[in-house]
């Protein structure tokens, strides 16, 4: 069945079902105490006025106006829901009965977010933005949002974001500007290595967090970041906060000022404060093992330009040897001192020259203990 609606006007203590469909082309008005329910899709081609409770079991297509005023919106169908607000305010938005709800516009939550049960999907690079007036409740693995969340406003902020059947937030502690906007965005990275730095040994090829301070800072905050299903630690204590201006660069610890939970389902709240744009899980710097920094730009401006082995000293008879990615030779060196013996960016076999940037595999070996270590090195010219 599909609704006609020219007027309605609930203004009383009133719960009206409208069959299955709902096509608006006039003024639909709902009063403070009254319930709208439509079993499937609502199409608004008019005005609709909510002060009361809308509840969707379908899709939501916005071509025309809606005023937001005091009213709740809820989507609660377990099935996939289409959400297109044509770039609107919802005052009160609530997600219930699971399933996914695919928002095609940007929408803008002005009192609150109410995650309850679902999954909220971003299509077409929509943003979820909330106000500083809007609070956020709830937030599970069941119920978050998969695409970008931009908070407005200054103070602590948690941005309710996952990848659709884990929570993965981010919680600044102390975003600073009257007027800011910061913007989160949960990156997948399908199991690509990220590079280190002599702070970091080891960065999660599950995810990372990207930030956008469209206005404001965090630059004064620390940042608190979920730990899921990571199997690069060894202990809890070793687990850091990382950060970077690109995935291009080696990431950088923030440190740990303290831990909740275990490497499967845990909490870290960094030391230092956010400078940069990417945060991702790390493993920080310890002085008794052997640590390759996996990057180098040998453009002499000071920084990276030759390969730096943490601890080396420590075993003085070694062997480094680097291979391109077709498996040859094109480095070898004894003895790798981080001093006169290092590789700066060149082959020295066959002559020497300088290598074309990209991904390259070495192998480690120490006499003193006969270990052979192996990973992989970034060369950016």
């Amino acid at each position: 069945m599909r609704g006609i609606v020219s007027l309605i006007c609930f203004t009383c203590l009133t719960t009206v079902s409208l069959g299955q469909n709902l096509y608006n082309e006039s003024v639909i008005s709902i009063g403070p105490a009254s319930v709208l329910y439509v079993k499937d899709t609502i199409i608004n081609q008019g005005t609709i006025v909510n002060n009361g409770d809308m509840q969707v079991g379908g899709s939501w297509i916005n071509n025309a106006d809606y005023d937001a005023g005091e009213g709740k919106i809820t989507f609660n169908s377990d099935l996939p829901q289409i959400i297109n607000h044509n770039d609107q305010s919802f005052s009160r938005l609530t997600l219930s009965g699971g399933g996914e709800k695919l928002f095609l516009a940007d929408i803008t939550v002005e009192n609150e977010l109410n995650l309850i049960d679902g999954i909220l999907v971003s299509e077409n690079d929509s943003r979820i933005v909330i106000t500083p007036s809007a609070q956020v409740t709830g937030g599970s693995d069941a119920a978050h949002i998969r695409g970008p969340v931009y908070h407005r406003g200054s103070g602590h902020k948690v941005f309710p974001v996952g990848d659709g059947s884990r929570y993965l937030p981010v919680e600044f502690l102390n975003i600073e500007g009257a007027s800011a906007e910061i913007g989160v965005t949960l990156v997948e990275n399908s199991g690509e290595a990220l590079l280190t730095s002599p702070s970091v040994t080891a960065v999660s090829a599950n995810r990372y967090w990207q930030i956008d301070a469209v206005s404001g800072s965090v630059a004064n905050s620390l940042v608190v970041l979920p730990v899921r299903d990571e199997h690069i630690f060894e202990a809890d204590s070793k687990i850091v906060v990382a950060e970077s201006a690109s995935v291009n660069e080696p990431f950088e610890s923030l440190g740990q000022s303290s831990f909740e939970g275990s490497t499967t389902n845990g909490w870290i709240t960094s030391e230092k404060t956010v400078t940069k744009s990417l945060l991702a899980i790390g493993t920080g710097r310890t002085e008794e093992g052997l640590v390759v920094y996996n990057f180098v730009s040998p453009n002499e401006d000071g920084q990276n330009d030759f390969l730096i082995i943490a601890n080396i000293e420590n075993f003085p008879e070694n062997r480094f040897t680097l291979f391109n990615r077709w498996g040859d030779k094109v480095f070898e060196l004894d003895n790798y001192d981080n001093k006169e013996r290092v590789f700066r960016g060149k082959t020295n076999v066959g002559g020497e020259q300088d290598l074309s940037s990209g991904t390259y595999f070495y192998t480690l070996e120490t006499k003193a203990d006969g270990k052979k270590t192996t990973g992989f090195l970034v060369v950016r010219n």
